[in-house]
């Protein structure tokens, strides 16, 4: 999905072009390339009835993994959880100009899950580069920027973490990192945003109880306010029991894939991605 300036930049131009040939069209015009007819969102109580009653499996000693499916509302979600000790997290990017998907990913650095990362932008070309801080194996690719997400996705030294970008540690002290948002949940499960916004796919990250837990909306997709609402909600109440949520890029960017035990679950995606994350089994 291309970043936030590059949307902003795309729309002036809309607006600009409306504006001088077809008046008139003005607000139909560039709206129409806006809005999407998902119809009603679910409410948060029945999202979490049926996620109550989704059986969680095995996909491997450490990772679990659940569906839930509100089939009249045309959603479902995908929940995977890692025990924090028993896996690694890193970023990776692309290794074509124009992107890949993260089943190329997974094939190229390897790994047992891999889900897609922060914003990025699209040139004339078809060229992607990411929006804001990206940090791989140490190294900083791009630095931080003001308007590219609200969270940082990190680790490094100290383990796994998501902070505000105000609050994260300085890039050279990371081994990877990426830049998104909006942090949906705050630190201590309380749900970090208040306004509904527009129903889409979705994918985040959020972290608690000792787990990694990487959540994928397929369909026509939720608010990020509904998201996080299911992401802040308690394990026994069918939520996730996140401590700390980041909302990663979304939309046709929404994409993740599992191979591992002898089983794959793809999560296609409508577009190739700039940057990803890939969980891998921590060596004994």
């Amino acid at each position: 999905m291309v970043g936030p300036l590059a949307r902003r930049v795309r729309r002036l131009c809309c607006l600009l072009v409306a504006a001088v040939f077809f008046p008139f069209l003005l607000i139909p015009a560039c709206a129409q390339t806006r809005q999407r007819d998902t119809g009603p969102e679910p409410e948060l109580a029945p999202l979490l009835e049926a996620a109550r009653a989704a059986t969680e499996t095995t996909l491997l000693p450490g990772l679990g993994y659940r569906v839930v499916t509100l089939s009249g509302a045309d959603v479902t979600i995908h929940v995977f959880a890692f025990d924090a000790d028993g896996f690694d997290l890193r970023t990776v990017q692309q290794t074509r100009q124009s992107g890949d998907h993260v089943a190329d990913i997974l094939d190229r650095f390897g790994g047992v899950f891999v889900i897609n990362g922060g914003f990025f932008e699209k040139d004339a070309d078809g060229r992607l580069s990411p929006s804001g801080l990206l940090v791989i194996d140490g190294v900083e690719i791009t630095p931080e920027h003001g308007r590219a997400g609200s969270g940082i996705l990190h680790a490094g030294a100290n383990g796994i973490a998501i902070d505000y970008r105000a609050d994260a540690p300085a890039a050279d002290r990371l081994a990877s990192a990426v830049q998104v948002g909006p942090v949906l949940v705050d630190a201590g499960g309380k749900v970090g945003i208040r306004s509904q916004g527009v129903r889409d796919r979705r994918s985040a990250i959020c972290l608690g109880a000792g787990k990694i837990i990487a959540v994928v909306v397929d369909g026509n997709g939720l608010s990020l306010l509904r998201l996080a609402e299911f992401l802040a909600a308690a394990e026994a109440a069918g939520g996730v029991g996140c401590d700390i949520a980041l909302n990663l890029d979304g939309g046709p960017s929404t994409q993740a894939m599992f191979r591992g035990g002898g089983r794959e679950i793809a999560i296609s995606g409508g577009s190739t991605v700039q940057n990803a994350v890939v969980l891998s089994i921590h060596p004994q």
